[in-house]
């Protein structure tokens, strides 16, 4: 069985991904968007069910996991970096 290399997001952001990270360890994705928020992805299944958002004040431009899959970093154009 080869692996699914396409996903469907079942709620995707409501503007443009500015970036987005697969986490090391698992199917679990990471995205950053112009609507200010952040959003984390289960893509183990076709449907990219959504687990988690993390409001801004302005558009996030980056993310990233730390050491491991619990700890996530975000920056957005509010000057703010979080975790």
């Amino acid at each position: 069985m080869s692996a699914q290399t396409q996903f469907e997001l079942s709620d995707p952001p409501s503007d443009a991904i500015s970036a987005l990270k697969f986490a090391p360890a698992s199917l679990h994705l990471l995205v950053a968007s112009w609507d200010r928020n952040v959003y984390l992805y289960d893509t183990s299944e076709s449907d990219g069910r959504l687990l988690q958002t993390c409001e801004h004040r302005a558009p996030v431009l980056d993310v990233c996991f730390g050491d491991n899959e619990e700890d996530a970093y975000t920056a957005g154009l509010d000057q703010d970096v979080r975790q």
